[in-house]
């Protein structure tokens, strides 16, 4: 059953990553206005990754529909989460967020940002972590017609333990597809 109250609580954490994420580019010499190469066709995205030296891909603006994630987490925790969740596409901003009973995932990506390419935020009764695209963390992103997927790791970030607010690494692996 759904429950609007809940939603909340997935969009509170989503929209402060996305507003942490930065909202563009305040350049002024011209180039901001220009469309990135990748935000055309599903082919000059599909398969890119971020690393140090490379940008989330542009994905194509649209909304998601239920679609799955798997993660796990190991480390400091072990743990494994598998959810459902959605999202949207739009302007270069891309956020999926995933939930069951015990856990929420989300993911933001930035376009071809130069600063805040985005992030995976992962927050439990048992703990919260969260990693930056192209930091800590790498994704592949696979942005086909009908479907958006793609795969994430964090090799080590920090992680707080939610009762006794001491903190620890982890790794994390995941997968994720939406359809659209």
């Amino acid at each position: 059953m759904f429950s609007p109250r809940r939603s909340l609580l997935v969009l509170i954490p989503a929209l402060a990553i996305f507003g942490a994420c930065g909202g563009g580019d305040d350049d002024s010499d011209g180039e901001a206005d220009d469309a990135s190469p990748a935000s055309g066709s599903g082919s000059g995205a599909s398969g890119r990754s971020s690393n140090k030296d490379s940008r989330v891909p542009a994905i194509k603006d649209g909304v998601f529909g239920d679609g799955k994630l798997h993660v796990e987490i190991s480390g400091g925790k072990n743990l494994e989460i598998d959810a459902r969740g959605n999202g949207l596409a739009t302007g270069g901003y891309t956020l999926l967020t995933f939930g069951n009973e015990k856990a929420t995932v989300i993911l933001a990506f930035q376009a071809d940002s130069k600063e805040a390419p985005g992030a995976v935020s992962v927050t439990t009764a048992e703990m919260a972590t969260a990693g930056e695209w192209g930091t800590q963390c790498t994704v592949t992103v696979d942005d086909g017609a009908t479907e958006l997927k793609g795969e994430f790791e964090c090799k080590e970030v920090e992680a707080t333990d939610m009762k006794s607010v001491k903190s620890y690494k982890v790794r994390i692996q995941g997968d994720f597809a939406v359809p659209r």
